[in-house]
């Protein structure tokens, strides 16, 4: 699977010295694109779309082809094509994280984080945010549920993590769920309360 990877980020002008850097290469793609936007976002769902054709077993590439998907909505101009691209990411991101489960060691991020941990972050904040009739919102409001249960969560670094409790927080007020307080008192023993938006405090 690597190898396939390696050539999909090749033939889009991407080298790679070793297959074990690949999985890191994928991860930064995505990440530009969705920091930078415009030709990195296309550039990601490209090269994860030629990947996934490939390999269509691998949790990891699905999800992030996925998560490019709803990136790509974003960029469109077409309201047909922006419906298509989201609501083809959100599915995608959400049998990824199923198939995820099935694995025994998901495995971790580039920067150590649980690969599960860090799909149902971005996932979470993804269906949260997409526009009501998409019906992603409880989908993402659960994720986050999950995430805020999840004793690993508090066992990492606070400045890596903090945008999966603020994004929780935010989700909460929007929904106006009874779980706001507790999560709150979570975000702040954790210290991310400080570094999410002052709307969302207390």
């Amino acid at each position: 699977m690597k190898k396939i990877i390696a050539a999909a980020l090749i033939h889009l002008g991407m080298t790679t010295s070793a297959f074990a850097a690949v999985d890191v290469q994928l991860e930064g793609l995505y990440n530009k694109a969705a920091q930078q936007g415009g030709d990195a976002i296309e550039a990601s769902y490209e090269a994860f779309k030629v990947a996934q054709q490939q390999d269509p077993s691998d949790p990891a590439v699905l999800f992030y082809l996925g998560a490019s998907e709803t990136l790509m909505a974003k960029e469109s101009w077409l309201p047909w094509k922006k419906v298509s691209y989201a609501e083809n990411g959100i599915a995608r991101m959400d049998k990824a994280l199923l198939m995820l489960e099935a694995l025994e060691n998901p495995g971790r991020s580039a920067k150590g984080m649980p690969r599960d941990l860090l799909f149902k972050g971005i996932a979470a904040t993804t269906f949260t945010k997409v526009p009501t009739f998409f019906n992603a919102f409880d989908r993402g409001f659960e994720l986050y549920g999950e995430l805020m249960d999840d004793p690993r969560l508090s066992h990492m670094p606070v400045q890596a993590v903090s945008w999966i409790y603020c994004g929780a927080l935010e989700a909460a007020d929007l929904s106006e769920s009874e779980l706001k307080n507790e999560w709150q008192a979570k975000a702040n023993m954790q210290g991310a309360l400080a570094l999410c938006k002052s709307d969302i405090k207390p």
